[in-house]
């Protein structure tokens, strides 16, 4: 009875373990014990199982495990793991050889003024988003600095207008006039009629509730309508048109972020092309171009939601840099 006995305890043992389970045996580097394990899973990296006294389930890096023992003693899991190592060496391999073969691998470059031009023009109309209006409520922005939210959405639109039109030095389609709120004469209140006008004007319009929804919504939706060329544009012109553009900038970090990163790159890009010798005959038209793009990083780097006075070169670095584009 005693074999029997035995038997039925190693029967009870394998019963315990799972019958699709697959085991492993594991060991590490400078260590002789050896552990079996449940196996999971395994990637180039690491190999995942669970204890069989318990569900603890432990990683591996191969790295801390007596490689050589594991691949003699578990022919299966190797096999599987260097099928593993094959596919990732075969994918950087792709990878590298796609790389190569990819046309925009290498970024185009100038080699003149002309060319230096036609590069830059592309870059300055590459979409930026503008401000987020679900961070900043029109009511307050309009309110910071005494604007009519009519106008500020004119502006808006100004703004998409400008960054649609092409390199070229193209007129900006002009926007509709924006009637301005009824204002009280010293010395003389406004009139009823006045004052019911101006009341109704301070209540939200339903154009105005529906540009800021569209706003929002092309915002989520990563739509990009503004480019460089268009702050460029409005910011150049200035006064009332530039104003609700400039309470945009201020309120759009990527924006203004994007912007001195093309400033800055296409400066140094100036800068190298104009020391090269077969660019010599460009040189002083690449320095001016280089200089203008530089104030240009400057002044927007100034803009900021802390400053509220408009920098006073800002207009003039913007009509500068455009000026020289657009010739």
């Amino acid at each position: 009875m005693q074999p029997v006995r035995h038997l039925l305890i190693a029967a009870l043992a394998l019963a315990s373990i799972p019958a699709f389970a697959e085991t492993v045996q594991l060991r590490r580097s400078g260590n002789a014990t050896i552990i079996t394990f449940e196996y999971i899973t395994q990637d180039e990296t690491a190999i995942m199982v669970k204890r069989l006294d318990s569900d603890a389930v432990l990683n591996y890096k191969w790295e801390d495990l007596d490689l050589d023992w594991i691949k003699k003693n578990n022919l299966k899991v190797w096999a599987e793991r260097e099928q593993l190592m094959a596919e990732a060496k075969a994918e950087k391999k792709m990878t590298k050889k796609e790389a190569e073969a990819d046309p925009f691998a290498q970024e185009a470059t100038a080699t003149d003024t002309k060319s230096f031009l036609g590069i830059l023009a592309i870059s300055l109309q590459d979409g930026l988003k503008g401000m987020n209006l679900n961070q900043n409520k029109i009511e307050a922005v309009c309110t910071e600095f005494q604007l009519e939210e009519s106008q500020f959405w004119a502006g808006y639109d100004d703004l998409k207008r400008a960054s649609k039109v092409g390199g070229k030095n193209e007129p900006i389609p002009k926007a509709e006039p924006v009637a301005e709120e009824p204002k009280e004469k010293a010395g003389k209140p406004l009139t009823p009629k006045a004052k019911a006008a101006a009341a109704k004007s301070k209540a939200r319009s339903a154009e105005n509730q529906s540009a800021e929804a569209a706003a929002k919504k092309d915002f989520e939706a990563d739509t990009r309508p503004f480019n460089t060329f268009g702050y460029l544009r409005m910011l150049g012109e200035g006064g009332p048109k530039g104003k609700p553009i400039w309470m945009m900038l201020r309120r759009s970090t990527a924006d203004r972020e994007a912007m001195k990163k093309v400033f800055d790159k296409y400066a140094k890009m100036a800068g190298d092309l104009a020391d090269k010798p077969e660019a010599k005959a460009s040189k002083g038209e690449l320095m001016v171009l280089k200089k203008a793009l530089e104030n240009c990083s400057e002044s927007i780097g100034k803009v900021s939601r802390e400053n509220t006075a408009v920098e006073a070169r800002l207009q003039t670095d913007c009509r500068a840099l455009l000026t020289l584009v657009q010739r």
